[in-house]
């Protein structure tokens, strides 16, 4: 795939507004001015060396005369200065007026300091090479004739005048057939560059063109694709690798500017590293992303596409796909558990009834709890099931986080002073009241048991962020390992002996039923997770 548009060695310039269908190459413009340039330096300098010194030409007679006539050819080029900047005329034209200018009156100036022997008639050569510019080789003889014709005329008047011989006559043809060769050459040559300048701009249409295609494609990919300059400057990007990165991009910015988390994984594959195999939690939302770096040379010094797969995405596809067919057998097996773990509570129930303290109580100790631990593990297979039972309704979250903490503090024992708690008032949110406290219920239970249990150790807040709310539960214990990142919510993934492993799998699960988003972002100093909720209108 091509990334950035081959650049052409010759530079072709548009017409500007008003030239017409005048379309020369900008370097024809630029030798244009740059011989006015020449004919502004040359009034002055002829000027100023008749006016310094008599002796300096062969013959003037007319000094007054001279003096004017340098000054003409002065205002001329300051006049021709403006057009040519602003290309407001047709260049053929622009050059028709310079050559008419330049050939009446540098053959004025010649007349009057001497003839061909002062040399100003040589001057005429460079008028000529800029006629060898136009397009038509007619025009180009026609302007190489005029000269020739000028200087043969002033040679007959100067022999006619002063009886000299024939020699200041071969001295005006061998000039004339110099202006005829330096014509047809720069002729021959303007030609090559114009035929150079099509070939430039026809390649550089056709590049921009693939530009176009390239960028169209990058923005029409199902993945999330970036392209990374050597320097690591970003090229090319397209919008689904903004929404997952959760930040905008802008084509020339720095990857470490734009994207730290890819900036780590670039440098790294750049010295030879391979990125690592499990996804990451590059993006702001939460997605688990697994980057892939795609070189366009081997030795990775000419930078590389990026390649972004979404595999939350694809695991909560394969989950739901997995899930679809065990759903009814685990709810059919969950209801017929439940009949025989009652019956078998109420008989442990009945036995440490009449065992007293002996080990016969012990025994019956050990049965109801773990006919509790059974009970809330069909609980939990049950809650699989009601993802789709939403009631939706306002909820004040002020009110509602006060109620449910002292609720939960109560039932699990937690000292007062360990949860704090931190929503302003004014906060509403639309979910599920009970699909809300199932999912508040088994994050603080969480935070409850990895914190310190110190004071402050676990902090409730609420907050808005943009045209959401969020609700975070963090707690100082122990950061989450990367590894264990990975499959935080997988269902029947825990690291407890006595876990279920579908606590945070059922909590993301509700809450992407209520349409909010459940994520575990990194800390340093210990470990959060955020809900965020929709708010009203539900």
């Amino acid at each position: 795939m091509s990334i950035a548009a081959p650049t052409s060695a010759i530079e072709v310039t548009p017409a500007r507004p008003g030239a017409g269908a005048d379309a020369e190459p900008d370097s024809f413009w630029r030798s244009l001015v740059h011989l006015n340039h020449f004919r502004l330096f040359l009034g002055v300098a002829l000027a100023a060396a008749g006016f310094a010194s008599e002796h300096i030409y062969q013959r003037l007679e007319y000094p007054s005369l001279f003096m004017l006539g340098c000054a003409a050819y002065f205002l001329a080029a300051l006049l021709f200065q403006r057009p040519l900047i602003r290309r407001s005329d047709p260049f053929e034209r622009q050059v028709a007026r310079q050559a008419l200018v330049d050939i009446a009156c540098l053959g004025v100036i010649l007349y009057l300091t001497g003839g061909n022997s002062s040399g100003i008639g040589l001057l005429l050569i460079v008028t000529l090479a800029a006629v060898g510019m136009l397009r038509d080789t007619r025009q180009v003889l026609f302007w190489a004739a005029l000269a020739s014709i000028v200087v043969l005329a002033e040679q007959s008047v100067q022999w006619w005048r002063y009886d000299l011989g024939v020699t200041g006559f071969v001295r005006a043809g061998l000039l004339s057939m110099g202006f005829f060769a330096v014509a047809l050459l720069s002729h021959a040559l303007a030609k090559g560059t114009r035929s150079a300048a099509a070939l430039a701009q026809e390649k550089t249409r056709q590049a921009r063109n693939l530009a176009r295609i390239n960028e169209r494609m990058i923005q029409e990919l199902p993945y999330a694709v970036m392209a990374v300059g050597g320097d690591g400057e970003v090229l090319q990007y397209n919008a689904r690798i903004e929404a997952l990165l959760g930040a905008p991009l802008l084509a020339g910015c720095a990857l470490d500017r734009c994207a730290p988390g890819l900036a780590e994984l670039w440098a790294a594959w750049c010295q030879g590293d391979q990125p690592p195999p499990h996804p990451l939690d590059l993006g702001q939302d939460g997605h688990r992303l697994r980057p892939r770096f795609i070189e366009l040379e081997p030795t990775r010094r000419e930078g590389a596409l990026i390649v972004l797969e979404d595999v939350s995405e694809l695991e909560a596809r394969a989950q739901r796909m997995k899930l679809a067919s065990l759903g009814m057998l685990t709810a059919n097996l969950a209801h017929e558990i439940r009949n025989p773990l009652s019956a078998i509570r109420h008989a442990a129930g009945l036995l440490r009834e009449d065992a007293g303290d002996g080990m016969a109580a012990k025994l019956t100790r050990i049965i109801e709890d773990n006919t509790r631990r059974l009970n809330a593990l069909v609980e939990d297979v049950l809650a699989l099931n009601r993802r789709d039972r939403v009631r939706r309704e306002v909820v004040d979250v002020a009110g509602f986080l006060a109620s449910f903490t002292q609720q939960f503090m109560q039932r699990e024992g937690v000292a007062a002073g360990v949860i704090t708690l931190d929503a302003p008032e004014g906060l509403n949110i639309c979910m599920d009241v009970g699909h809300l406290e199932q999912i508040l219920w088994n994050l603080l239970r969480n935070a409850w048991r990895y914190c310190s249990r110190g004071a402050g150790s676990i902090r409730v807040r609420a907050e808005t962020r943009g045209n959401t709310v969020e609700i975070g539960v963090f707690n100082d214990g122990p950061p989450i390992s990367r590894e264990a990142r990975a499959h935080l919510f997988e269902p029947f993934y825990t690291t407890e002996k006595q876990g279920s492993g579908l606590g945070l799998y059922i909590a993301r699960e509700l809450a992407e039923a209520n349409d909010a988003y459940l994520r575990c972002p990194e800390y340093a100093d210990g470990t959060g997770f955020v809900l965020r909720c929709q708010v009203p209108p539900c």
